[in-house]
Order: C-alpha cells, then sequence, then structure tokens
C-alpha cells in the first residue's frame, strides 16, 4: 500500500512538471544583442595627398570605430557563444519548473569553452535568458556575461553584459526593439560600468526602411553628441558633430565616400 502511494506521487509530480513546448522559447535574434558596425568597419582607402577629400565619412568612421572597438573586445567571447548555440540543431534541454538549457563546446584562438545559455518563461509575454561561460578543462566555475528579458514575439528586448573579472559588475545595458512589418528597429548601448569615465553614454543604431538615409547612429559622449545618418546600399550619408566643426550643419559624402555638399 506504501508503494503504491509513493509510485502515485512520483508519477503525480512527474507529469505536474511535463514540458509544455508552447512556452519553450525561442533564441532571440542575433541583432536583438549584436549592433551592426558593418557599414563603418573599414575606413576609406586614401593617400595622405587626398585625405581631406574624405574628411566627413572619416569623422563618422572614427566616431563610431571608438564603439565598434570597446564591444568587438568586451563581446567577442560571448559572440562566439552564442553563435555556436545558433547553430544546434537540437532541442534545449527542459529542466523543470518553466526552464529551458542549450550547452555547447566552442573553441577561440585554440582555447576550449563551454557555453550554457538558460531560458525561463516569465509570463505570457516574456522569457529571460543567461549566458554562462567556462574553460572547457574546469567546467563549474562559469561566468556570467550576459542576460536579459526578451517578448516572445521577439519585438523587444532588453540585456546586461557584464565585466570578465572579479567584479563581474554590469558594464553595458542594451534595449532593442523592431517592428517586424515596417522594419523599423532601434538599439542602444549604454555604458554604465561604475565610477568609468563616459558613465551613462552612449551609441543608438536604427533602421528606417524607406528613408533617404535609411540608417542611423546617435553617439553620446561627455563632449558632445554626433548624429550619423546613411543610405545602406549606396553608403552615401552625412554626419552632424558641432564639436568637430563648431557648427550645426550636415556634412556629408557620396557612394564613393569622398565629401559632396550636401543635397538639399
Amino acid at each position: 500500500m506504501l508503494f503504491a502511494i509513493m509510485a502515485s506521487i512520483l508519477v503525480s509530480g512527474v507529469s505536474c512538471d511535463k514540458e509544455n513546448t508552447d512556452e519553450r522559447p525561442d533564441l532571440p535574434p542575433w541583432e536583438s544583442l549584436f549592433m551592426d558596425f558593418s557599414d563603418f568597419a573599414d575606413g576609406p582607402a586614401q593617400t595622405k595627398s587626398i585625405v581631406s577629400t574624405y574628411d566627413n565619412f572619416f569623422q563618422a568612421f572614427t566616431t563610431v570605430a571608438f564603439w565598434n572597438s570597446v564591444t568587438t573586445v568586451t563581446m567577442a567571447l560571448p559572440a562566439a557563444a552564442y553563435y555556436n548555440i545558433t547553430l544546434m540543431s537540437s532541442s534545449p534541454e527542459y529542466l523543470g519548473d518553466s526552464r529551458w538549457e542549450w550547452s555547447k563546446e566552442f573553441k577561440v584562438q585554440n582555447v576550449d569553452y563551454i557555453a550554457t545559455l538558460t531560458g525561463e518563461r516569465l509570463n505570457n509575454e516574456e522569457f529571460s535568458m543567461e549566458m554562462k561561460i567556462a574553460l572547457a578543462a574546469i567546467p563549474n566555475i562559469k561566468t556570467v556575461w550576459f542576460d536579459g528579458i526578451i517578448r516572445y514575439d521577439h519585438t523587444h528586448a532588453e540585456w546586461n553584459l557584464y565585466k570578465n573579472d572579479p567584479t563581474n559588475v554590469r558594464i553595458l545595458q542594451v534595449e532593442w526593439n523592431k517592428d517586424f512589418e515596417t522594419g523599423i528597429a532601434d538599439m542602444i548601448y549604454t555604458y554604465v560600468e561604475p565610477g568609468a569615465n563616459e558613465f551613462g553614454s552612449y551609441i543608438m543604431f536604427g533602421i528606417i526602411p524607406g528613408s533617404d538615409y535609411d540608417a542611423y547612429y546617435t553617439v553620446s559622449l561627455a563632449a558632445g553628441t554626433v548624429n550619423i545618418e546613411w543610405d545602406r546600399q549606396s553608403k552615401a550619408g552625412r554626419i552632424k558633430d558641432p564639436v568637430n566643426w563648431g557648427d550645426s550643419d550636415w556634412h556629408c559624402w557620396n557612394d564613393l565616400l569622398q565629401d559632396i555638399v550636401c543635397p538639399l
């Protein structure tokens, strides 16, 4: 009789925690966490004798390069981890209590790592994600690299990125939005490392399909705010940088990245 009762309790407990696949979150889009710097990844091909020909684009390039380099160094390992998890063809492991885990071994610069991404249903609209990374040689010593809250429909996400040192303090706050019907999207990185220079500075990236300049950055540093707009297809664009030029005018470049008089 006692065995029957215990068996009944065990079966009941298992059945209560059976996975509801409708609640299982899909991996958030890459673009919800990692900003696109591809149109400003390289400076213009030039010689010193004609450097002034490309002043406007070059100023935009150097403005974006600061954030590009900071985020590339900071996010290189978690980006590699997340990329490898997106390549997984198998479903995540169900941990119970509306929690799932993706785990993947990967290599960066000949060092083996293990990435563990845990997702948890929070409510009907949102789920959380947390990425931990460990050296494969010591898999039980894991460091939290980022976490966040994402809408199930993938229209909004908020992330935190942490510093890889004993403090493990938050250094970047990320917010992303996208309207999948119109294609309008925006993302903002805010630097939030406590006590650091440029605390509170940010870069915002946005896409507005159909506009003459369908992509933009707004870069805010202690010295001032810079606005950059460009066409993603032709690469022509413009920049407004009052600190550099001492005016609030737009300064433009063409599809060859050469300085031009701004179109009316």
